[in-house]
């Protein structure tokens, strides 16, 4: 089956949800969506401290642990240039890329349905139980 080519309906069973479960793993962190999106805006590979800096409150050790769990994906590219101190960019692999329609299409949704989920949410959400304090 070619790799691009859309799966039959009919066929996730034995290794699909396995497989569903293990990207889920690694795309569904907080900081995935911003990150893959702060290397596809940038003009050419990146810098870590440039990327750092679009992202914001990330702290270096979360963007070092994603950077290095997509490097080892295959999904983002790690360039070391022997200068002092090092330079090292950042950029999204062919794989990383492939990623991306689906992220849009999933922030799409998000922007159309997001508050509607949060409204509905805090409707259903069950009440906190009344706590009575007895004076001592």
């Amino acid at each position: 089956m070619d790799s691009f080519a859309p799966r039959e309906k009919e066929m996730c069973f034995g290794q699909c949800p396995v497989l569903i479960r293990e990207t889920l793993d690694l795309i569904a962190a907080k900081w995935t969506v911003p990150i893959f999106f702060a290397l596809r805006g940038a003009s050419g590979p990146i810098r870590y401290a440039d990327l750092q800096r679009r992202l914001g409150e990330i702290t270096p050790k979360e963007l070092a642990k994603h950077l290095r769990n997509f490097e080892t994906a295959g999904m983002v590219r790690r360039t070391v240039y022997p200068t002092v101190p090092p330079r090292v960019e950042y950029a999204l692999t062919e794989l990383g890329e492939t990623l991306l329609p689906s992220l849009e299409t999933l922030a799409d949704w998000a922007i159309r349905h997001g508050s509607k989920v949060a409204d509905n949410r805090k409707a259903n959400e069950p009440s906190a139980p009344v706590r009575l304090i007895r004076p001592a």
